[in-house]
């Protein structure tokens, strides 16, 4: 065997985990002020991932807040498409989900509204099938404020339904069963843990149902040092049963459902602004909780991410070794981290990479469609999405 050809051998039988993901930056687009949400799907039916950005409705951020579309052209690149409202006049978007809420086959894009003394809503947006959006609909969600939407089938009709986490006045998930042509049934509330921040939704006990998971930024503890991942155990009719509670950590604010150590069970990723640092001075990081296939979880286990203020993450194979890995948004030194899973629940030691100032949420999808998963950010402050392109996707074994 030549010296090339056992090179060769060695390369392909090289497992995909030991390959890093690479990134490189692509183009800036410009959107309206104060993006905090940005979600990613095909809304014009062409075939290729667009994108789905909240902002303020002007320059001044004096106006009803509103959704801004960018069309994907399949090669990385995007256009800007048209703004739409998203609330109830005077309303800002806090954040933005999307999915097929009346049957049509057409992405729909679910709002939180929130303003100054007034009780905050859920708005739903259905979609035209050409990338634009109808006037929003509202519905109160259980008189707190609304903080992360999230939509899922909880009662097993076929419709989708949707849950709003809730904090001030109420510490709750709040549950809006769907009829199935986009509206939706007078909200259900159900109590959590102290500031619930970010929901997902998925099957953590194996029983078929979808269940709920939150963040709550400080649990049980009345000092708020000690946050929590709750968990709301479906009973397959639209109903949830009390809360489980585990401790987490500092501050928890957003979390993601994953089977990380390819056991059959969901595990749970989780933002921590502070990671481990009392004094919140050091980097972020992300927490991983193994799910015991019961809806329990095991103790925390914190990997540091590259910056401070690690508020957001999204998750997704990013080297196609199967794995979901994480991407970790540092919104206080205007950075995210790529952290690499390994398949026993681990993570790989985090790769930085430098965005706009303050990123605040990632859409993770194949944008220039060579197999790759490539990640849009939506910057805060400097009021722009960034493109970063997959590049270590074309040195993927098979």
């Amino acid at each position: 065997m030549t010296l090339m050809r056992a090179l060769l051998l060695a390369a392909l039988l090289c497992p995909i985990s030991a390959r890093a993901a690479q990134f490189r930056l692509l183009k800036d687009y410009p959107v309206n002020p104060s993006p905090t949400s940005i979600v990613t799907g095909d809304f014009d039916r062409d075939g290729i991932s667009d994108l789905v950005v909240d902002g303020c409705g002007d320059k001044d951020c004096a106006t009803t807040g509103v959704v801004i579309v960018l069309f994907g052209r399949g090669d990385g690149t995007f256009r800007h498409g048209g703004q739409f409202v998203a609330g109830p006049e005077g309303t800002v978007v806090d954040q933005i989900t999307s999915g097929d809420l009346n049957g049509d086959r057409v992405l729909d894009v679910v709002a939180v509204n929130n303003a100054i003394n007034i009780f905050g809503t859920v708005s739903v947006l259905l979609g035209d099938g050409s990338g634009g959006f109808g006037a929003p609909v509202s519905y109160p969600v259980g008189g707190a404020v609304p903080i992360w939407p999230a939509i899922a089938d909880f009662d097993g009709d076929g419709n989708p339904d949707m849950a709003v986490s809730l904090a001030g006045s109420a510490d709750a998930v709040s549950v809006l069963l769907g009829k199935g042509d986009g509206t939706f049934r007078p909200a259900i509330v159900y109590p959590v843990g102290t500031s619930p921040q970010g929901i997902t939704t998925g099957d953590v006990n194996g029983d078929g149902n979808i269940d709920i998971v939150s963040a709550d930024e400080c649990g049980e503890d009345p000092a708020c040092r000690q946050g929590a991942v709750s968990v709301l155990l479906g009973n397959g009719d639209g109903t949830f049963q009390p809360h489980i509670s585990t401790v987490e950590g500092l501050f928890p604010l957003q979390v993601e459902l994953a089977d990380f150590n390819e056991d059959g069970h969901l595990d749970v990723a989780v933002a921590n602004p502070c990671g481990t640092d009392l004094t919140c001075v050091s980097n972020g990081g992300v927490g991983i909780l193994l799910g015991n296939g019961d809806g329990t979880f095991q103790p925390v286990v914190n990997f540091p991410a590259t910056g401070r203020g690690t508020v957001r993450l999204g998750l997704g194979d990013l080297n196609r070794d199967h794995i979901p890995d994480v991407v970790a948004m540092n919104n206080q030194t205007s950075d995210i981290t790529v952290l690499l899973a390994n398949s026993d629940g681990t993570l790989q030691t985090g790769v930085d990479y430098l965005v706009g100032a303050t990123p605040m949420s990632v859409a993770i999808a194949d944008f220039n469609r060579n197999r790759g998963r490539d990640l849009a950010v939506a910057a805060e402050i400097d009021s722009r999405v960034t493109i970063l392109l997959n590049t270590g996707a074309m040195h993927s074994a098979h």
